[in-house]
């Protein structure tokens, strides 16, 4: 063969498998999360991050595998915004490493601090563009990355203690923002929240499953801060997630089991939408409280979850991590704060019921 010829014919031949190598991956990694099949369950975790929810380490992520004697099907970590609004890409590489989903919850807060107002990462801020450049390079590095993904954004917005709650955004009011008859708070987090998706669906970043996670109790409860007024839409968002928590200290004066809570909060989750798979993003409880035994109050949350009672969650997503309160007081979250709440645990998480892999399709 002439070389010229040569040439050309080689360089079609690689130009062909290079673009059969590009379909195949993405044919592969840009589709959503589906509920699994035959009423199973996916069962993943926050597997003690630390403190700042951004520690990504492959022993945290084994150690807490191996703590459980299970395989979880995705990591949750934050990817806090006073750290830029960059692509964790190690944090991810790490975690997609161990055949694990990484979860992002996009933090909008300038620190870890809570009660407080927002200044540089407000909501209005967002609608209004103000870190659209960095956004945009995040959902391109996303698409590059092409790893499956997903994500939330500033989680829990019905509770006064994170700045993007309605509480901090306009409450009750109507007239400060958008729509003459639509609350101001959720309406400017349901605004900021779609924009950031219209950015990652602009530059193609298909392979994100959208998530919208709101809190069991809405604080302050009021109507104006219902979790169905913060709602993107179902044309925006792909699962419903959902926290709820025991009691978080052993001095809190409060306890009440995980069915109790849910039985008097879950119609705040359905009326939502109707239309989504659920998942428990965050559960959990404290130890050495007074009025309650922890093993428990997680057998009774595993006896619920399993019965499908108030709620079919499609994936639930366990909180492991203790701290320290005022007084030398410690949140003791962690399952295994105790033989018999890791006991119990790991009794459960043994269940087939409970998978360990992701569908996409």
């Amino acid at each position: 063969m002439h070389k010229k010829l040569f040439i050309q014919v080689s360089f079609l031949i690689l130009l062909f498998l290079g673009c059969n190598n590009s379909t195949e991956k993405t044919e592969n990694y840009q589709k959503k999360l589906q509920p699994p099949t035959d009423n199973k369950i996916y069962f993943g975790a926050f597997p003690d991050f630390g403190g700042s929810e951004d520690n990504i380490t492959t022993k945290r992520l084994t150690d807490f595998q191996n703590l459980i004697n299970k395989k979880i099907v995705w990591a949750y970590f934050s990817q806090n915004w006073f750290n830029g609004i960059i692509y964790p890409k190690e944090a991810i590489d790490t975690i997609h490493q161990q055949g694990v989903i990484p979860f992002v919850r996009l933090m909008p807060r300038s620190n870890e601090e809570q009660f407080i107002k927002e200044e540089k990462f407000t909501l209005d801020n967002i609608i209004n563009g103000k870190f659209d450049n960095e956004l945009k390079q995040w959902a391109r590095d996303a698409k590059e990355d092409n790893i499956p993904l997903l994500i939330d954004f500033a989680v829990e917005m019905n509770g006064d203690w994170f700045s993007w709650s309605g509480y901090f955004n306009g409450a009750d009011k109507k007239d400060g923002y958008g729509d003459p008859n639509y609350y101001d708070g959720a309406e400017r987090y349901r605004d900021a929240y779609r924009h950031i998706i219209d950015i990652f669906d602009q530059e193609e970043a298909t392979n994100i499953t959208w998530f919208f996670h709101l809190d069991i109790h809405s604080t302050p409860n009021e109507e104006w801060n219902q979790p169905k007024y913060y709602y993107p839409g179902d044309e925006y968002i792909d699962w419903i997630g959902v926290s709820l928590y025991g009691a978080m200290s052993p001095k809190e004066d409060y306890w009440e089991s995980f069915d109790e809570i849910l039985q008097d909060k879950y119609q705040s989750i359905l009326d939502v939408s109707s239309n989504k798979p659920f998942a428990l993003l965050e559960f959990g409880v404290t130890d050495n409280h007074p009025q309650g035994s922890k093993p428990q109050w997680i057998e009774g949350a595993f006896e619920t979850i399993l019965a499908k009672k108030y709620i079919s969650f499609n994936a639930i997503s366990y909180w492991h991590e203790s701290w320290e309160e005022e007084d030398n007081i410690f949140a003791t979250i962690r399952v295994d704060s105790s033989v018999e709440s890791l006991e119990v645990f790991r009794e459960y998480a043994d269940k087939s019921i409970f998978l360990s892999e992701g569908s996409f399709e």
